[in-house]
């Protein structure tokens, strides 16, 4: 979705976009509600897909391409083979996704990551890893965080808890994101029964689906685990949503249980939201969070933990609105997607014009 968002609001500064795209993928899809201009290509090998990377280059000359824009790391090894035995020249910007697990100093990366113009990555602790982890040139590196467009509810918190199913003067945590052990759903259920045998009887919001192609398996356990905790009255396990206002309108305040998550767009939606926030510390959230300034910081996997924070979160009302202040200005000056595409495109005219 990130891929699409930035080629709509690309377009709408006006440049001029298309989007290269397997039929009937996710992207295709997106691409397609946008009405974005699309280039059907056929899905590549991960390596040495020398035949794909022959046809690319004859589209990219064919729609007359001055810069390539992509994030997927599957692309890269095909972008390199059309830039080095197929003749490419437009500049190649990479928009980074994904953290390092391990070092990329080997010859075989420092080949492959020649042919990027210009890396960008979505936080400082991401360009650290690449300038630690890599041979990519330093002077080619810059962070421009993922930037959000937020739409306005129409509705009041009544209104918006009703839609969910939730009453209405109860306390309510929410977690939005794919349902994966990953994610933390189990975490942030722990924490629930560790508040009501304190006596908070709080209320949890799941939204979600399962992760693609991996079953039901989480979900399934979920749904036990409630039923074994007594919890079904306080637990609302919803799928996915497209009324994003509506469910940070129904929070009291939003977690994030993610292990390590990269870059949590629903955490910068949440600042947008004026939600308060409950994160792990670990991944980009504690950059996002300015280490604790825009919201509460917890050890993944210590579920007393995040129940002493969700306690402190609605107890402390002083607190709890200073830091929500300060996410909500450092969402209009770091976050918004009128900063992200300004400062992404002082980049893209840098290699155009260079």
């Amino acid at each position: 979705m990130n891929t699409v968002r930035y080629a709509s609001w690309m377009m709408s500064s006006g440049y001029d976009v298309v989007v290269f795209c397997v039929d009937e993928s996710p992207i295709h899809q997106a691409a397609n509600k946008e009405q974005l201009p699309i280039q059907l290509i056929l899905r590549n090998k991960k390596y040495f897909d020398l035949f794909n990377a022959r046809k690319v280059s004859q589209m990219l000359r064919a729609q007359g391409v001055r810069l390539i824009w992509f994030r997927d790391t599957r692309d890269m090894d095909l972008l390199f083979w059309a830039k080095r035995l197929f003749g490419i020249k437009m500049p190649y910007l990479y928009q980074q996704a994904m953290q390092f697990g391990i070092s990329k100093k080997d010859p075989f990366h420092t080949l492959r990551f020649g042919c990027i113009d210009a890396w960008v990555s979505t936080l400082p602790f991401l360009a650290n890893q690449v300038k630690t982890m890599t041979r990519f040139p330093k002077n080619r590196i810059y962070t421009v965080p993922l930037g959000v467009l937020t739409q306005p509810t129409t509705i009041g918190r009544q209104e918006a808890r009703h839609l969910f199913g939730l009453p209405d003067d109860v306390f309510v945590i929410g977690l939005m994101g794919r349902i994966d052990v990953l994610k933390g759903q189990h975490e942030a259920l722990n924490a629930l029964h560790i508040l009501h045998r304190a006596g908070h009887k709080f209320h949890l919001l799941l939204v979600g689906d399962s992760t693609l192609h991996e079953g039901d398996a989480y979900r399934k356990q979920l749904l036990y685990d409630i039923k074994r905790l007594q919890l079904e009255e306080f637990v609302h396990l919803q799928g996915h949503t497209a009324q994003v206002a509506e469910f940070y309108e129904c929070l009291d305040c939003f977690l994030m249980c993610s292990k390590g998550e990269t870059f949590g767009t629903v955490t910068i939606e949440a600042m947008a939201y004026e939600t308060p926030i409950i994160a792990t510390n670990s991944g980009g959230s504690p950059e996002i969070l300015d280490h604790g300034r825009c919201g509460q910081l917890y050890t993944p996997g210590d579920a007393s933990a995040l129940a002493q924070c969700i306690a402190q979160v609605a107890t402390d009302k002083y607190t709890t609105s200073e830091k929500v202040l300060a996410a909500s200005n450092r969402f209009e000056e770091e976050f918004s997607a009128e900063i992200s595409i300004q400062r992404m495109r002082v980049i893209v005219e840098k290699l155009i014009n260079d």
